[in-house]
């Protein structure tokens, strides 16, 4: 799922859940207590989770695995790694719905979840396989430069009217991002054809585009929490991905390959365990303490990965490369703070 469409979905249910205080001086203490520690706790998860998931991501597509007679390959099969993500997901939805005591039926019509499963597919296929082309800090400004396609989709699919301050905003980004891509080595170990990475990276970025949309309109269409969607599009995604891989006759040689090269079947679990962990801490962030801090723990999230890339892969930037990604966060920032004032402004009227 797209961390955009989290912060709009959960957005709406942090609205509709108010807090109550008293005017106990003890009480404020300890609720200020109780805040400050979620907050620490929610920014240590989604830091963790995350960037554990970033390191581990670029270490299954970009570098080669050892195998039992002691040579080195790549690991391939980007399709398996969707597989893997999205089985443990469901299944830990699954877990928690039952540990609630909530309803396992699906609220929404099976072919709603596929279509929502399908472009979110195609956007994570794509955000693993451009790894094998360029390298994590390229990938992860190029998501940064997504928000101009999600406005697009936004104003043709939806409706939405976007300013011209908004604009200016997602062109800025865009250009930081071009700054980037244009001064400095982007690719990666795995392959130099660069230009298919890019290729790949706008795909992802199209494609979570509808995603967010799609997410968006069955939110809003139907009564549904957001661990029905998880059970039923990741479960969908699932069903996608072994299609796929039987088809393409990938199946057992993926499973083949994570036999008999050691650490795969360890980076692959992980890499999963850590998106769908990521997944509910943001869910949590984004009800207790709204999309604004949110927005603003995964840009500094994205900024803290992008460095620990460069130290652990060996990603040298230029001096260019490094106003590009300064401008791209610099500009994250100040929308934040943007959009902290437009919301304090609305809370006063």
């Amino acid at each position: 799922m797209g961390s955009e469409t989290k912060v709009e979905i959960s957005n709406e249910i942090s609205n509709s859940n108010t807090t109550t205080t008293t005017n106990n001086p003890n009480n404020e203490n300890k609720t200020a207590l109780g805040y400050n520690t979620k907050l620490a706790l929610s920014t240590l998860g989604i830091m963790g989770f995350f960037l554990i998931y970033g390191i581990l991501q670029e270490r299954l597509m970009g570098v080669p695995y050892k195998s039992q007679d002691g040579s080195e390959e790549y690991f391939t099969d980007s399709t398996f790694l969707v597989l893997s993500n999205r089985v443990f997901a469901a299944l830990m939805a699954v877990v928690i719905v039952v540990r609630r005591g909530e309803s396992l039926k699906n609220v929404a019509p099976i072919h709603k979840y596929f279509g929502v499963a399908l472009s979110n597919f195609c956007a994570t296929w794509c955000q693993y396989e451009a790894l094998k082309y360029v390298n994590f800090p390229t990938q992860t400004l190029g998501k940064c430069g997504k928000m101009l396609p999600v406005m697009l989709v936004g104003t043709f699919i939806s409706g939405k009217k976007y300013g011209l301050k908004d604009y200016a905003i997602a062109l800025t980004i865009t250009t930081g991002c071009m700054i980037f891509f244009l001064t400095g080595k982007i690719s990666t170990g795995g392959g130099d054809n660069t230009s298919y990475g890019i290729l790949l990276m706008c795909a992802y970025m199209f494609f979570d585009s509808f995603t967010s949309t799609f997410q968006e309109k069955m939110f809003k269409g139907y009564t549904m929490s957001t661990y029905d969607q998880m059970i039923y599009v990741n479960g969908c995604s699932s069903i996608i991905s072994v299609l796929i891989l039987i088809i393409n006759g990938r199946l057992f040689p993926a499973m083949q390959f994570i036999s008999t090269h050691d650490g795969v079947f360890f980076d692959s679990t992980m890499l999963s365990a850590c998106a769908s962990l990521g997944q509910m801490v943001i869910y949590f962030t984004i009800k207790e303490f709204g999309a604004l801090i949110f927005s603003t723990i995964m840009v500094t999230r994205q900024m803290v990965s992008i460095v620990l890339s460069t130290l652990i892969y060996l990603h040298p930037l230029t001096n260019t490369q490094w106003i590009g990604t300064l401008l791209v966060f610099g500009t994250l920032y100040y929308k934040s703070i943007e959009d902290s004032k437009k919301k304090h402004g609305h809370s006063s009227k």
